[in-house]
């Protein structure tokens, strides 16, 4: 009988990550899950029982290295391998950067970028034990295409792209693969975060606004857990994000798209922000 496959999704009490636990038990996974929000946790354990496979709960912070050394060790100590790590938890806000907070800066960069490569850096050599494994980075395409006001949270998803890439070079000649998703915006909690909203209409007003363009979380993880295995470089998982990864290579257009009309809209709902 074929073991089951032993997965890891950091960030999926909610959105994309709680829709790709969701679909790998649908495969016959056994999903280890870590978030803030165990209550939510405990919902998508439920769920996942009646789904075929397994979701087993780790509560912790990411910010703690510690926690993620022990994360992965608590993993393979008792399954002695993963075979997918999806780096998936991270945050983001809209501000304007010289009122943005020190630690809302440190917190973003150790969330986004420092805990995805820590948590590699642990679960690699167990890989390379088996010659075989998956990791799947959960980027934007804000990584090439910049938003105005989200100056940490774009270079966190650059960094992402960075790595990914520089990585594969690594993993070269091995059953190893390395994916960074590359997705446009989605109807998460995100926006619910990401906005300290200064609108007359109040903070809603910007969520929603923000929310009123996004694509669906599902559509996202349903592409990814179909690519998994693909081996590929990117997945660029709807029409939107496939545009905007394609639009790299016209910088100018995006510079003046950003500089002259998103730009100037967002102010508008952040200029009194302290």
């Amino acid at each position: 009988m074929e073991k089951k496959k032993i997965s890891l999704v950091t960030g999926a009490s909610s959105g994309l990550g709680k829709f790709l636990a969701e679909l790998l038990c649908g495969e016959g996974h056994r999903v280890y899950v870590t978030a803030r929000r165990t209550k939510l946790l405990q919902s998508l354990k439920v769920k996942c029982s009646k789904l075929g496979g397994e979701v087993i709960i780790i509560h912790g912070e990411l910010l703690d290295s510690k926690f993620r050394t022990k994360l992965i060790l608590k993993i393979i100590k008792k399954e002695k391998r993963i075979d997918y790590l999806f780096n998936n938890a991270g945050f983001g806000r809209a501000v304007i950067f010289e009122n943005q907070k020190n630690e809302d800066i440190e917190n973003m960069i150790t969330l986004n970028v420092i805990a995805s490569q820590h948590l590699t850096n642990l679960v690699l050599p167990h890989m390379k034990k088996k010659n075989s494994g998956r990791f799947i980075h959960t980027g934007s395409v804000v990584a090439f295409t910049p938003l105005p006001y989200f100056a940490t949270y774009n270079s966190t998803k650059a960094a992402l792209y960075s790595f990914n890439r520089s990585l594969r070079y690594e993993l070269k000649n091995t059953g190893i693969s390395s994916t960074v998703v590359l997705p446009a915006r989605m109807n998460t909690g995100f926006a619910q975060e990401a906005f300290n909203c200064d609108h007359e209409k109040g903070k809603d007003f910007c969520v929603e606004k923000f929310n009123k363009k996004a694509g669906s979380p599902y559509q996202v993880a349903r592409t990814i857990v179909n690519q998994m295995n693909s081996g590929k470089e990117v997945i660029t998982p709807t029409f939107k994000s496939k545009m905007w990864y394609f639009m790299r290579y016209f910088g100018w257009v995006v510079d003046l798209s950003m500089k002259n009309i998103i730009g100037p809209k967002q102010l508008k709902d952040l200029k009194k922000i302290k």
